[in-house]
């Protein structure tokens, strides 16, 4: 066995979830070299993965992670927030499933994904504004020149003349003109 067969992972999945490229694999909880041993190895069929991906991919790439921690009373988010926090090859997120709460848990997981859809459950608005830009449109027209009167003007005729961009144009540049 060569050095690149050693260094990759024995049970990685790689799949293709919407844009998103994503390999998934176990890790076991054992020190702090053997969690590194394992990233170095995932991190290694990761590079192997990019080769193949085209820039907009490797973007969106993550591994996803199971970790089965040997000792479930010992605490390990400190070691799993640094390996999550190391983005270096792709980002990582890592999933403990908890025994007592299967469900629970990986519904948390899944949370803080882009699996995630938050907006399934949030509250829908008819008439929500989304956008505030009327101030910003006469900031940006003074800015080009306009007086805040002639803006004024130009957002006006704007909101009025909708379907008929001639007339538009032609009263645009009527406003313009001095009276």
């Amino acid at each position: 066995m060569d050095a690149t067969e050693k260094s990759l992972p024995k049970d990685a999945i790689g799949l293709r979830l919407g844009d998103y490229p994503v390999l998934i694999a176990s890790i076991e909880l054992g020190d702090l070299d053997d969690i590194r041993a394992s990233l170095r190895s995932l991190h290694t069929q990761m590079v192997i993965a990019r080769s193949y991906m085209t820039a907009e991919e490797v973007i969106n790439a993550h591994i996803m992670l199971i970790a089965l921690p040997p000792d479930p009373l010992r605490d390990w988010r400190a070691a799993l927030d640094l390996a999550e926090r190391d983005e270096n090859v792709c980002r990582k997120l890592i999933w403990i499933p908890n025994p007592d709460d299967l469900d629970q848990s990986y519904a948390l997981f899944v949370a803080r994904t882009f699996l995630a859809t938050p907006w399934k459950s949030a509250p829908s608005f008819q008439s929500a504004p989304l956008d505030r830009n009327q101030g910003l449109v006469l900031r940006t027209l003074e800015k080009h020149g306009l007086s805040q009167e002639t803006a004024a003007q130009w957002v006006g005729l704007a909101n009025q003349i909708h379907d008929d961009p001639d007339n538009l144009v032609a009263a645009l540049t009527t406003s313009r003109e001095p009276s």
